[in-house]
């Protein structure tokens, strides 16, 4: 016998030889409230032996609202429209359905803050099934850069809808939106990946680079794999011209390809690497001021006052040699702050302008899962 919870549809599939014999009240498991239980013998008359009609599932129709006991436990959820954000799906209750845990109120935290970047993202039959947080790896950064700074500006927010994976740069307190923005169809993902100790996740691409996103919790790591495997074609070769642009205009959040000046939609102008570059090989940090990186811009700053320094002492010491030296070492570090600014300014496209370009959204071609 199917027992239905009236409060938020739970189904519970129980044997029929282990119904009570008379009506009776049980707690559901989902949602804490009261099930009543009224097995088909109980009273003179015993029900009709077809099973009643299923209420509709929730995935074949439009959400018009969230659970009762979501709400409930988070009122703000009201604001996040049920036909692009699967509560249920995003949020998980504990053992006694619960869903004030710790892992939700982060992930609504993540939520809100990239809330405004998807409420203009996702399109009409797309829809926010997890989201998770972590930071993208880039090895060059940390052992050649700044060390663990550079971290600081590769906090995401890792989306997964229906359609695709979605990753939306976030400051690194993960509060409001940062510059890049990025998507990866499920169908040119090769493998999805967990680390050793579960906090990493991997994402191989049949064609294209690895991307890799580390901090993560444990939970977010899990959410995600299980949920993009099933979507995952794996083992068929990727169809010619099929592979979705991977950088996002910040602007109309068109798919674009790699190393534009502006977007082909709307037009907008970014931030280009290569002026980017000169400003570092300039003046270090100026690059990174430049892009937003206004923490780091003031280390590198720092960095190339100390090097000024010892340049100018040993000017004043005289002498050919000390003169080379000077000049040798002045180049190295521009030239190697300008690389580095170079390859930060390569990883996406970041508006010249902080107002974005007056448009209407475009249809912007995403593959089904």
């Amino acid at each position: 016998m199917d027992i239905i919870c009236r409060h938020c549809n739970a189904t519970y599939t129980v044997a029929d030889h282990k119904l009570p014999p008379k009506k009776a009240a049980a707690k559901c498991k989902r949602c804490g409230n009261q099930i009543i239980i009224d097995p088909p013998d109980a009273g003179n008359q015993p029900e009709p032996t077809t099973a009643p009609a299923p209420l509709p599932p929730r995935q074949t129709a439009p959400a018009t609202q969230h659970d009762r006991s979501i709400v409930e436990a988070f009122p703000d959820v009201a604001a996040y429209a049920p036909g692009h954000y699967a509560m249920s799906e995003i949020l998980k209750p504990n053992r006694r359905g619960n869903y004030r845990t710790r892992l939700n109120k982060l992930k609504l935290k993540i939520l809100a803050a990239v809330k405004p970047t998807l409420d203009q993202l996702i399109k009409k039959d797309e829809k926010i099934m997890r989201i998770a947080g972590g930071t993208a790896y880039f090895p060059i950064e940390i052992f050649f850069g700044n060390g663990m700074f550079t971290m600081l500006y590769n906090r995401y927010a890792v989306v997964a809808t229906n359609r695709r994976l979605v990753m939306i740069n976030t400051n690194h307190r993960m509060t409001k939106p940062g510059h890049y923005l990025f998507q990866m169809g499920y169908d040119e993902i090769k493998k999805v990946s967990r680390g050793l100790f579960r906090t990493s996740l991997s994402l191989t691409r049949k064609k294209g680079k690895r991307r890799i996103f580390t901090s993560m919790k444990m939970a977010f790591t899990a959410e995600l794999q299980s949920y993009t495997k099933p979507l995952i074609t794996q083992g068929q070769p990727m169809p010619q011209g099929h592979v979705l642009d991977e950088n996002l205009c910040p602007s109309c959040y068109a798919g674009l390809s790699a190393g534009l000046d502006k977007c082909t939609v709307c037009h907008a102008a970014f931030k280009t690497a290569k002026s980017a570059a000169l400003r570092s090989l300039l003046l270090p940090g100026w690059g990174d001021w430049y892009l937003g990186h206004r923490f780091l811009g003031c280390c590198e700053l720092i960095g190339s006052l100390i090097v000024w320094s010892i340049v100018l002492g040993m000017l004043a010491e005289g002498g050919t040699e000390n003169a080379g030296i000077a000049l040798l070492l002045l180049a190295f570090y521009n030239g190697f702050d300008a690389l580095l600014t170079r390859h930060m300014a390569r990883k996406g496209y970041m508006l010249e302008s902080r107002q974005p370009v007056a448009h209407s959204q475009p249809n912007v071609a995403v593959n089904p899962a």
